[in-house]
């Protein structure tokens, strides 16, 4: 991940990004969908990775203990925190964390994130998931609602190239030339094909329970769980 690149980026949605980010094709549907497989009850604990403005951390928060909610963008945290203050939301616990170093320091029952992981290359994907099975108590789980190809884009370069133009129509700088933000998104590995993904939980030892495609073609949700034993 360009870490200065997406810090740029989110500190200047911060102020604007609830309503930014309903442009995203599938988003709404994502998050709706995140909460209902949670099954979250007291007395889970929850780490939301990539909270930005705490969207699914606020929707658990009712229903669980406690919700550690991590960002790199301060400025997308400070607009949480204003948001928890408002409406007096107590038991969720905002703060500078990474997907590879959340900084929590209790196991916890429910690793979610919503369209931030695919910020990350592979590897970094990869090296992440490792981390989030040690954080997970038995039998914990990790769902994941990310932009997703549900194809090899790596054998199909010329779907993989249309889908790249809608995403960046959609949600891209207006000011930087389109074919300019194409040529640096095809530079990346990012996002990762569920194939790749699927295959990156399954070596850090999780089994993958659901793969589900949600109503945008590059949207998807993966749930996958730490065994018990």
């Amino acid at each position: 991940m360009d870490k200065e690149v997406v810090l740029k980026r989110f500190n200047a949605l911060a102020p604007d990004y609830d309503n930014y980010i309903l442009r995203v094709d599938g988003y709404s549907k994502t998050v709706d969908r995140i909460i209902e497989l949670a099954e979250a009850e007291k007395p889970s604990i929850v780490l939301d990775l990539g909270t930005g403005t705490g969207t699914v951390s606020f929707r658990l928060a009712p229903r669980v203990a406690k919700v550690y909610a991590r960002d790199i963008s301060q400025k997308m945290l400070q607009v949480a925190k204003e948001k928890a203050l408002k409406s007096k939301i107590e038991n969720v616990e905002f703060g500078y964390g990474t997907f590879s170093e959340p900084n929590c320091s209790e196991k916890v029952d429910l690793i979610v994130s919503n369209l931030a992981f695919h910020h990350l290359y592979d590897e970094e994907k990869r090296e992440a998931i490792k981390v989030w099975i040690d954080l997970l108590k038995p039998g914990g789980r990790v769902i994941l609602g990310d932009h997703m190809w549900f194809f090899d884009h790596k054998k199909e370069p010329e779907r993989r190239e249309k889908l790249v133009r809608k995403i960046i129509e959609t949600l891209g700088d207006p000011k930087k030339p389109l074919e300019e933000q194409v040529e640096e998104l095809n530079k990346r590995d990012h996002p990762a094909n569920i194939y790749d993904l699927k295959k990156f939980f399954e070596e850090a030892g999780f089994v993958v329970e659901k793969i589900e495609e949600t109503l945008s073609p590059v949207m998807g949700i993966i749930v996958a769980a730490k065994p018990k034993k």
